[in-house]
């Protein structure tokens, strides 16, 4: 049975209810967290509390749950995930007046065929849809992720897997639903974070390892990029076919 962590209690999923006037509902106002979950661990557990947290306190919505409880409600609920691989995610909105929502679900996920990371995935331009790197909700994983859905959707019409997003100022930001790392002569490069993208777990993962470094990265480069990576935390590491980008596909 599938179990979710609702406001302090473990229920079954069927059970959850949100109030029709949760500001997460009415208006976006909050943030989440998607985990993988292998063979009911939850996995890179610190990083995503260490994001969730962070952002929280930026703007300014207590959860009423301390890490603690959310590393141990995070463990019962991957615990009864579905097997062998799951989506766990975590809600966090600031609720109705004073009473925040933490919700914590999962959900089977099939992650990418072994030819997809042998081969790469297709991962589309969509230069309409900007990442603002100024605004308030810049580096947030933000409830309010309409201009992401949309973009991805529009590359999932066109037959691609990802789509690539541009900030206002022509700069590579990050994918949809990843973070974006181009492998060029001069090293592997993922862009900075006062270009817009979110701070990934599997970023973070590499830039402490020393494996890639932040650079503002621009069309050119992309286009003469040897290698493509897209970065998130239920992937990992997955290819996107390298190839020019006159009609927008890499």
């Amino acid at each position: 049975m599938s179990l979710s962590w609702w406001n302090g209690r473990t229920v079954p999923a069927g059970d959850v209810r949100i109030a029709p006037d949760d500001a997460g509902f009415l208006f976006g106002d909050g943030l989440f967290e998607t985990l993988r979950v292998n063979d009911g661990q939850a996995q890179d557990v610190p990083a995503h509390l260490d994001r969730l947290l962070a952002g929280l306190e930026r703007i300014e919505i207590d959860p009423r749950a301390t890490r603690e409880e959310l590393e141990e409600a995070i463990t019962t609920v991957a615990a009864a995930a579905p097997h062998p691989v799951a989506r766990l995610r975590l809600t966090v909105t600031r609720g109705v007046a004073v009473h925040p929502t933490v919700l914590i679900t999962s959900a089977p996920y099939e992650p990418p065929s072994a030819e997809a990371y042998r081969d790469g995935v297709t991962a589309l331009l969509v230069p309409d849809l900007r990442v603002d790197s100024q605004g308030p909700l810049a580096g947030l994983k933000s409830l309010c992720w309409q201009a992401n859905r949309l973009a991805l959707r529009h590359a999932e019409a066109a037959g691609a897997f990802e789509a690539l997003l541009l900030n206002e100022r022509g700069l590579l930001a990050e994918g949809a639903r990843s973070n974006l790392v181009l492998h060029l002569p001069e090293g592997a490069f993922t862009p900075p974070l006062s270009d817009g993208c979110l701070p990934g777990t599997v970023r973070r993962r590499l830039l402490e390892a020393g494996e890639i470094t932040e650079r503002s990265l621009t069309l050119d480069d992309l286009r003469r990029a040897s290698k493509v990576l897209l970065l998130n935390s239920l992937v990992g590491v997955l290819p996107a076919r390298p190839g020019p980008c006159n009609g927008h596909a890499v």
